[in-house]
């Protein structure tokens, strides 16, 4: 079986590829589950459990080099003491996986977009919502502070569609509409402030209504409010 090859790790920067990388190779070679299972005990004279636990060593083995194998020269000597395969994998986890659930909050809060063309906007849509993944938040919280951070005629749009809760499926069903309309970022963009002497607004449903009465705050009626925020 051909096996792709894995950069070996040298730090921090590379663990999350690195990682998945080898639990990938460790799954093609049917050996992760010495990682993540308890080892069978294979006592007394039964053949099937004395069987289990002769497979259960030499997936152990293999699961180890592998691992071993992709560390770099300067990683090795730390982490070849470790005789078991799990205490190896979570000894490097503990030295390369440092961001904790509040960290990761942090930088979802801290996040903002950067004005540019529509790709670029769907590009930070999903570095958010992975953001808001790793710190846990649940989705429709997700969508709520991203609708105060998106552009206005994409928050607008999310909000005018919205139920009693927001989620990331609908930010992306209009955000995507929006960029396939091609506009500029100079329009994408544009504010409510900016927008006061322009009459020409974007509608994600066609031209500007007579009369708009479907725009509603959270289920209600009346003008569309950018702060749909709510803590967790």
């Amino acid at each position: 079986m051909a096996l792709f090859p894995i950069k070996q790790l040298d730090g921090p920067s590379g663990y999350l590829r690195w990682k998945e990388s080898v639990l990938l190779r460790l799954h093609t070679l049917d050996v992760a589950h010495v990682l993540f299972e308890d080892r069978p005990a294979g006592d007394g004279g039964d053949a099937a459990a004395q069987a289990a636990a002769k497979k259960w060593a030499r997936d152990e083995a293999v699961c180890r080099g592998h691992v071993l194998a992709s560390l770099s020269d300067r990683l090795l000597p730390d982490y070849a003491r470790f005789a078991a395969a799990a205490d190896l994998w979570r000894a490097l986890a503990r030295t390369n996986d440092v961001e904790t659930r509040h960290a990761w909050r942090d930088r979802f809060d801290a996040f903002v977009f950067d004005e540019g063309p529509g790709d670029a906007l769907l590009e930070q849509i999903a570095h958010a919502e992975a953001l808001g993944a790793a710190a846990k938040l649940p989705d429709d919280y997700v969508a709520d502070e991203l609708c105060g951070k998106l552009p206005e005629v994409v928050g607008n749009a999310v909000l005018a569609r919205s139920g009693p809760d927001n989620d990331m499926g609908l930010v992306w069903d209009v955000a995507r509409r929006v960029v396939a309309y091609g506009i500029g970022p100079e329009r994408l963009w544009k504010t409510t402030a900016m927008s006061e002497d322009d009459q020409d607004g974007f509608y994600i449903d066609g031209p500007e209504p007579e009369q708009n009465t479907g725009r509603r705050k959270r289920g209600e009626p009346g003008p569309v409010a950018r702060n749909c925020r709510r803590k967790v």
